[in-house]
């Protein structure tokens, strides 16, 4: 099954809901998600997490049925529910036995079409959500990556965490969560994925009687698609943490939109940065030859609008400085055109090798599926992947890695104590001390 790609149907539903389906017998189950193509970047200003909250509250109860009926009836079957909001998109997934599928699909039509919004459940969520917000920010690691998510992007679409904070879930009401249902949950900007156990006539068939009627709501905000208009300035930010005997580092600088023409060159080139494990620049320079930690990587995040590119990593503090200096050094190294051959090479078989290996279960072909609709990359992206990838040449690579990647404007966030590392880090440039 190395050389298997899934053949992707499709159907437009008579309310306009837009129906993917895809027939895979290794195994009797089935995969039913439900894509509305808004996610955290449509949340109100200063309610971060109202697509997430929103996207829970649709599995705590229906018309018919309350949230215990519904998770009783839901296990009984041996099926798994859950919602979920993203950048781009709010997903509502339900995958069980194939031979539970009218039942299955029926229940999915039951959750986003007549969700009850129940009131008793919505100060229970809250409190989850503070409880896990407690919890997380505990975490150093969880501390730096939201910290800097709100430096970098500030008051824009993609500025706070999906999930919310503490400030924005007390903000949050039961209205704001119907409200974004009302609006986002309309069949012009939603689309419905079947992978499993039945024949794709089968599938329209079932997905005919249970949403031909929906009409939905709207109309849908405008899609978030643009790059925005400022971002936080290049430098160094230190947040204190006296406690601490370890510095969490995270540097970037604005990526690029997921429709990008460079996405596979660049995908290629972020994995000789630091993306590729031990054999990553990134990981040699600062792991192996410096032993200064124990594991970094970047990443790029496309999506519908740009994202960000973030280099992330930890360090003993008094470290800090020679860690940022020496990540600078090698990104611009790479800018410069410091690829090899081989470096390619290996990277363009990683991805070619591995890319089966997101392809073997129903799960993951509807995940997929879901990216391709929601980026319009083509229904014939996953057939081209392989080709793709290896069609990249060096001066490509090198290419990209000059165009799109910018040492010189780097945001910087340091969170670590101050008294063991702020010095060295002014030796650097200026340091802002942030709150």
């Amino acid at each position: 099954m190395s050389g298997y790609v899934p053949e992707i149907q499709q159907a437009v539903l008579p309310g306009g809901l837009r129906f993917l389906g895809v027939e895979y017998d290794r195994v009797p189950w089935v995969s039913i998600t439900f894509m509305a193509k808004r996610g955290g970047e449509a949340d109100p200003p200063g309610k971060g997490g109202v697509a997430d909250c929103a996207a829970e509250i649709l599995s705590l109860g229906t018309g018919k049925r309350s949230q215990l009926q519904l998770a009783a009836d839901i296990e009984a079957r041996g099926a798994a529910l859950s919602a979920r909001s993203g950048w781009d998109a709010t997903l509502v997934s339900l995958e069980g036995l194939a031979e539970d599928f009218p039942e299955l699909m029926a229940t999915m039509g039951e959750i986003v079409q007549t969700p009850a919004f129940p009131a008793e459940e919505f100060p229970l969520l809250k409190e989850r959500r503070r409880a896990e917000l407690a919890h997380l920010l505990d975490d150093p690691r969880e501390v730096a990556n939201r910290r800097y998510t709100r430096l970098f992007f500030g008051d824009a679409p993609y500025g706070h965490p999906l999930t919310g904070d503490l400030e924005s879930l007390e903000a949050i009401g039961l209205n704001d969560l119907q409200e974004f249902y009302r609006r986002e949950f309309t069949p012009a900007e939603s689309t419905l994925v079947v992978v499993g156990m039945a024949s794709f006539a089968r599938m329209a068939e079932e997905a005919g009687k249970v949403w031909q009627g929906w009409q939905g709501g709207g109309p849908a905000s405008a899609p978030y698609t643009q790059a925005p208009l400022q971002v936080c300035a290049p430098g160094i930010y230190l947040l204190d943490r006296p406690d601490l005997t370890q510095s969490e580092i995270r540097l970037g600088h604005l990526g690029l939109p997921r429709s990008h023409p460079d996405y596979f060159a660049l995908r290629l080139v972020n994995y000789i940065l630091g993306e590729g494990g031990f054999s990553s620049r990134l990981m040699t320079r600062i792991r192996s030859d410096l032993g200064c930690t124990y594991g970094i990587r970047s990443s790029f995040h496309f999506r519908r609008a740009p994202g960000p590119f973030v280099i992330s990593t930890f360090t003993p503090a008094a470290q800090t400085a020679l860690v940022v200096k020496e990540i600078k050094a090698v990104v611009q190294e790479v800018k410069e055109g410091a690829i090899t051959e081989q470096e390619l090479a290996e990277a363009q078989s990683y991805y070619v090798g591995h890319f089966p290996l997101g392809l073997e279960t129903a799960r993951q072909i509807g995940s997929r599926v879901v990216s391709m609709d929601l980026y319009d990359l083509g229904w014939d992206y996953l057939r081209q992947y392989r080709e793709r990838i290896q069609e990249v040449t060096l001066d490509a690579a090198r290419d990209a890695a000059r165009k799109h990647l910018q040492p010189d404007s780097l945001v910087a966030l340091v969170v670590g104590p101050a008294d063991q590392c702020a010095k060295d880090l002014e030796a650097l440039g200026p340091v802002e001390i942030i709150s």
